[in-house]
């Protein structure tokens, strides 16, 4: 399996000045269930030196977490954004979720809109495959499925290319896409928040990243 670096958020608690990083201990039983063993690595918000970092330490895959929207920290946009284009051009596979999924659609010329926050935060909601003539280059049953939903931002639509929508909400919101030719996905549920990694997010996982 690739070593995969995955992207933190802000987290400075009252009473502290220096500037910390954090990631969901979720994360950690995520890696745990893909077999990722000691394959993967925390990226610091360093702005544009965190790509610097991201080599010297071996990285050749990156996971875009969630957590704040996109404008709420403009360390970790710099930092995000500059690793997506890294990511880009050298060729690495990328999985961005939620946040990044939108920092995908934005890198490609995207737009983002709001979405409706009584179906989207901390809610649950059925994912629908779409569309019907797009074959995955990873094994997926392409059947409707209950996913959890953390976001106050959707994709606007249409999808700019190369990328193409492989599943949207039951509104027909987008809610993951993929590159046309690289291996770049994005997700808008979060796969680390469920109680056991379901079996088309592993195919997916294993597809980007083995």
């Amino acid at each position: 399996m690739k070593k995969i670096g995955i992207t933190l958020r802000q987290s400075s608690p009252s009473g502290y000045h220096e500037p910390r990083d954090s990631l969901a201990r979720d994360w950690y039983c995520f890696f745990d269930a893909l077999g990722a063993g000691h394959h993967w690595l925390l990226l610091p918000n360093l702005g544009e030196q965190t790509v610097a970092y991201a080599q010297r330490q071996g990285v050749e895959a990156v996971i875009f977490s969630g957590g704040d929207d996109i404008g709420s920290d403009p360390v970790r946009d710099v930092t995000e954004q500059a690793l997506l284009s890294h990511c880009i051009a050298e060729r690495w596979p990328v999985l961005g979720v939620c946040r990044g999924l939108q920092l995908i659609q934005l890198q490609f010329g995207g737009q983002l809109t709001d979405a409706n926050r009584a179906l989207h935060v901390a809610q649950r909601h059925r994912l629908i495959p779409a569309p019907e003539s797009l074959v995955l280059p990873w094994h997926d049953d392409r059947q409707p499925r209950m996913v959890n939903s953390f976001h106050g931002n959707r994709l606007a639509d249409p999808v700019p290319e190369p990328l193409q929508v492989w599943a949207r909400d039951e509104q027909g919101a987008c809610e993951a896409l993929v590159h046309g030719s690289e291996k770049i996905a994005g997700i808008m549920w979060h796969p680390e928040r469920e109680a056991t990694l379901s079996e088309p997010d592993r195919q997916l996982c294993r597809w980007l990243f083995e």
